[in-house]
């Protein structure tokens, strides 16, 4: 069982670390409102090209967690924190406010919202919610090498689905470490698939010679419906979990 600890337990990050952070994002309005003023302009920005308002709160609360986590890493005030974005979009603190290079990771999907913190080197985290009504047989005939759904399709029927969704992430995790996002398909690498644990395998296309290294994460028993996985560029020797409200 993985141990997940409260946020004022919160200890110095280790250089061989990844601090993981958890958070619910259905908030009431007046904690919309307290985490609205601590992003930054880009981010304000962003949140008002929503349609619609349940999109926008979720990005306000996932962003306002991820300022308020970040400054127990750096000398600067999550109000005042500030971002620099890759040639395809991924955010990292600018560099007058990272003196110790922290590097972090942000996803969200329905409710939750988890973030990775390391020092110096890139990583990525996905979550993702079982959603129902997704039809992920026909994703993973699109989206998964041959390899991969020859090993997923002979799972029986019952263990696909929770499958699908681990495989997803991890995919999801190791195109957010490259920093190439979705621009990197999902073909062009490989990664395990259940029963066994999360592994990079290799690229098919891609001439990336870097070393990752990934982990599921296990969350509480309240996120049931919820998968996540990690995946760093270096041997990270430990995680510690927060969940922070």
């Amino acid at each position: 069982m993985s141990k997940w600890y409260a946020q004022d337990a919160y200890t110095e990050l280790a250089d061989n670390e990844v601090h993981i952070w958890l958070n619910y994002l259905n908030v009431h309005e007046a904690r919309i409102k307290h985490l609205y003023p601590l992003l930054s302009d880009i981010e304000k920005e962003r949140s008002e090209r929503f349609k619609f308002y349940k999109h926008r709160k979720a990005f306000i609360a996932s962003h306002g967690f991820m300022h308020s986590v970040l400054e127990n890493y750096i000398d600067t005030s999550a109000s005042e924190i500030d971002f620099s974005h890759s040639d395809h979009g991924k955010p990292s603190l600018i560099e007058k406010q990272n003196p110790e290079n922290i590097q972090f990771n942000l996803s969200h999907s329905n409710n939750i919202a988890i973030l990775a913190v390391c020092k110096q080197h890139p990583l990525g985290i996905d979550i993702e919610f079982a959603e129902k009504k997704l039809d992920w047989k026909g994703i993973s005939k699109r989206f998964f090498t041959p390899d991969e759904q020859t090993n997923f399709f002979s799972l029986s029927e019952e263990a696909q689905k929770d499958a699908f969704f681990q495989i997803w992430t991890r995919k999801e995790a190791h195109m957010k470490v490259t920093g190439q996002g979705l621009s990197l398909a999902p073909t062009q690498f490989e990664v395990t698939v259940p029963p066994a644990a999360a592994e990079f395998i290799g690229n098919i296309k891609s001439k990336d010679n870097n070393f990752y290294k990934m982990q599921d994460i296990i969350l509480p028993d309240m996120f049931k419906n919820y998968f996540s996985c990690l995946s760093a560029s270096f041997d990270f020797k430990k995680t510690t979990q927060f969940i922070h409200s």
